[in-house]
């Protein structure tokens, strides 16, 4: 697996010229789920986990593939790259983490259970984009607005 970040995170809102971005590498681990339960049978679910590299945070995406966007190349003066720490081995044990919603984990597994499976191998490397606009930070990547800086220092500590 390359640890370059190649490609960017598809984004639902693009940034504006005058943004200032910052761009984090994040890990694009797709998941393969076996979902068991009580009140139905088992079931196989294909989900992404996001997983950044910089701070270590997994956010699962209900969607069977999230492929980098190639094309799209920002064109703002001001921008911050963050490096990468969060190794790939590393990686893969966060996304099999964070592929376990709340209601799965404690003592409700044994209503409902997950066994997470990540191929190292179709993992991939890419940006996120985040866009600071005044005094509110814009993931592009979910839509989101951050409007505290104390939330924004924990985004990206």
């Amino acid at each position: 697996m390359d640890t370059q970040p190649s490609g960017y995170l598809p984004m639902k809102e693009r940034p504006e010229p005058e943004d200032k971005l910052i761009f984090i590498p994040v890990y694009i681990a797709p998941v393969e789920i076996l979902e068991r339960s009580l009140m139905r049978g088992p079931r196989y679910v294909y989900q992404v986990v996001i997983v950044d590299g910089y701070s270590g945070k997994p956010t699962l995406v209900d969607k069977k593939t999230v492929a980098p966007d190639m094309d799209f190349m920002p064109e703002n003066e001001e921008k911050e790259f963050l490096e990468l720490k969060i190794s790939p081995v590393l990686a893969k044990e966060i996304a099999e983490y964070g592929a376990v919603p709340a209601d799965f984990q404690s003592w409700k597994k044994i209503i409902r259970n997950r066994n997470v499976s990540v191929s190292e191998g179709y993992m991939k490397v890419a940006w996120r984009v985040y866009a600071v606009r005044g005094k509110e930070i814009l993931d592009t990547f979910s839509g989101e607005r951050i409007e505290s800086a104390g939330l924004a220092g924990m985004l990206f500590s």
